[in-house]
């Protein structure tokens, strides 16, 4: 199952879990993004950590 962040637009891979689009290397794509792993990507973990801290969805995460 894929990360509900990963967005696929005429082949081109992009991560939305962050504040500026971010486009996922070749290895993220295949350790996280594309897999049940997508809860271990750094990212993923951010924004939870954003949310739960109470930041909302308008604010997402940014490093």
């Amino acid at each position: 199952m894929k990360c509900t962040h990963l967005i696929i637009n005429r082949g081109i891979s992009a991560c939305s879990s962050l504040e500026k689009p971010y486009v996922p290397s070749l290895f993220e794509l295949e350790e996280y993004c594309r897999t049940n792993e997508h809860r271990k990507c750094p990212f993923y973990l951010k924004g939870i950590i954003c949310l739960n801290l109470g930041e909302g969805s308008a604010k997402r995460a940014s490093l």
